[in-house]
C-alpha cells in the first residue's frame, strides 16, 4: 500500500512516501507556526503526490501523546499548537482519504522492531532526542503506553531538581543555553554548531556538551533500573552523531561510581534507521 508518511517534529517537518517497501521522495522542511499553516502544507503534499502516486493513506507521527479513540493529541509536546485540534478529524476531510496518527517514539520503536536494531528483542527502552526528549517501552514485545497513556513520556521526569530530563537531554535546549550565554540570539547556535565549538576548544561549549552527555547518561541509567530493558536505544538526529554511544557510556561509567549498588551497566545503542526511524514506523500502523 502507497501512503503519504509524515513526520511532524518539533523544528522539523519531514514527509515521504512509502512505496514498495521503502521510503522515496524524502523531503524535510522547517517547522510551521501554525495549525492552519501545517494544514494547508499537508494538503498541498496530498495532491501533489496524489498526482504521481495512488496514495491510499496519510500517516502521521506526532510528539506528544495521541488519543487513538479521540484522534486528539494530549499532553503536552513542543507544539501547543496541535493540541485542542481534531487533527484526524480534519485532515480526513480535507484530503478524504484514511488518516492515521501515532506517537512519535512509538513510530521510531515500530520501525526498529520490525527491521532494525529491536528486531528480535523481548523488551527494550527507546529514547527519541529532538527539541525535547520523548520514548516508548516494549515490554513482552508489545509497545505499553500505561493506564493514562503517558507510559514512554520519559521527558517528564525530574532528573535535577525541578528540571525536566526533555531540558536537561536536549541538544536544543543546551544550543539555546550557549547562545544565551554567548550573549546571542537564543536560537542564534544549532546543537551541531555547539558541538562543533567543542571540538574547537571553546570553554562555555565544552561545559555545556560535558553537562548535556552527563544528563543524557543519568536518564538511561534510571530507566534501566526502572524498566530492567534488554537495550536501549537512542533515536532522533542527535543518535547520528558517530561518538554519541562513546560519551554516553564514559558518563555512565562515572555515575555508576557514585553508589555502591550498581550491577548492571545499561546497555546504550543507537537505532538503526536515525532519523527515518519515525517515517518508516508509519508503514507499520
Amino acid at each position: 500500500m502507497t501512503l503519504l508518511v509524515v513526520d511532524i517534529g518539533g523544528s522539523a517537518l519531514k514527509t515521504a512516501i512509502w512505496h514498495d517497501a521503502s521510503l522515496v521522495d524524502k523531503q524535510m522542511e522547517p517547522m510551521v507556526a501554525s495549525w492552519e499553516l501545517l494544514e494547508q502544507a499537508l494538503f498541498e503534499k496530498w495532491q501533489r503526490y496524489r498526482e504521481k502516486y495512488d496514495l491510499k493513506a496519510l500517516h502521521l507521527s506526532l510528539p506528544g501523546v495521541v488519543n487513538q479513540e479521540t484522534g486528539y493529541l494530549e499532553g503536552a509536546s513542543s507544539l501547543a499548537f496541535l493540541h485542542g485540534v481534531p487533527i484526524r478529524e480534519r485532515l480526513v476531510k480535507l484530503i478524504g482519504a484514511p488518516v492515521k496518527m501515532e506517537n512519535d517514539a512509538n513510530c521510531a520503536a515500530l520501525a526498529e522492531c520490525h527491521q532494525g536494531a529491536a528486531k528480535g528483542k523481548k523488551n527494550v527502552v527507546f529514547v527519541v532526542v529532538g527539541t525535547g526528549i520523548g520514548g516508548t517501552m516494549v515490554i513482552d514485545g508489545k509497545i505499553r503506553q500505561g493506564h493514562h497513556l503517558y507510559g514512554g513520556e520519559f521527558g517528564m521526569m525530574l532528573i535535577d531538581g525541578r528540571r525536566e530530563w526533555a531540558e536537561l537531554g536536549s541538544a536544543v535546549h543546551m544550543a539555546r543555553k550557549v547562545s544565551i550565554a554567548k550573549g546571542l540570539d537564543m536560537h542564534a547556535l544549532s546543537g551541531k554548531e555547539v558541538f562543533a565549538l567543542a571540538e574547537q576548544g571553546d570553554d562555555l561549549a565544552q561545559e555545556a556538551v560535558e553537562e548535556w552527555y552527563h544528563y543524557l547518561a543519568l536518564g538511561c541509567y534510571n530507566l534501566q533500573y526502572i524498566l530492567d530493558p534488554e537495550v536501549i536505544l537512542i533515536g532522533g538526529g542527535i543518535s547520528q552523531k558517530p561518538d554519541l554511544i562513546a560519551h554516553i557510556n564514559r558518563h555512565l561509567t562515572k555515575i555508576m561510581s557514585y553508589g555502591q549498588r550498581s550491577p548492571l551497566t545499561p546497555n546504550v545503542q543507537t537505532c538503526d534507521f536515525y532519523n527515518d526511524a519515525n517515517l518508516i514506523g508509519l508503514a507499520y500502523l
